[in-house]
């Protein structure tokens, strides 16, 4: 049996770790082994909250992998869209992701098991986790960390400009595993 057809009978259960962001942000994550990388990143932008408008790039080892741009296609970079990740992320491996790379977001991506598939079970769902992901553009870690010492006092001169910004709905304490199912829905064919 090849690579790829052991990929297909097996999922992947990952933890996905928000770097430089205290108290962590994580994520627990089931995906196929068969599902591309470009797929996975669609997957973990649901999971975290994030609503895809930058670029990211994907690094395991030496190698480095992202969506083809124009203008900031890196000659190292190989297209993500053909690499599938049992190819690339065996068990107790580790890769790299990064997503809006001007304000930094680095994550890293551990494979804590590959489990043989069980067709009871979503293919693709979210376990377990904890807190909201730092909303989109507001400044990478250290931008979110000031965020939220703004929003916890109310007596800091920014307090209102940020309430008005994130809106009543954002808690950086929020995780709600049963609305990131949800999301996840439209990627829960087993081959993603």
């Amino acid at each position: 049996m090849s690579d790829g057809a052991r990929a297909e009978l097996t999922v992947h259960v990952l933890r996905v770790t928000l770097l430089d962001v205290t108290p962590p942000v994580w994520r627990l994550l089931r995906v196929p082994s068969a599902v591309t990388l470009r797929a996975l990143h669609d997957v973990v932008q649901v999971a975290m909250g994030w609503e895809n408008r930058h670029l990211h790039e994907w690094r395991v080892g030496e190698r480095s992998f992202g969506a083809p741009d124009e203008e900031d296609w890196g000659e190292q970079m190989e297209d993500e869209s053909g690499i599938v990740l049992a190819d690339v992320a065996p068990a107790d491996s580790v890769l790299e992701y990064d997503y809006d790379l001007g304000d930094g977001w680095e994550h890293l991506v551990e494979v804590i098991a590959v489990e043989a598939y069980d067709a009871t079970v979503p293919p693709v769902a979210v376990l377990d986790g904890a807190r909201a992901a730092p909303p989109e553009d507001s400044g990478g870690p250290q931008g979110y960390e000031h965020l939220l010492d703004a929003l916890a006092e109310p007596t800091d001169v920014e307090h209102d400009e940020v309430m008005a910004w994130l809106g009543d709905g954002f808690d950086p304490e929020r995780f709600d595993p049963v609305q990131i199912n949800r999301r996840l829905e439209p990627l829960r064919r087993p081959d993603v």
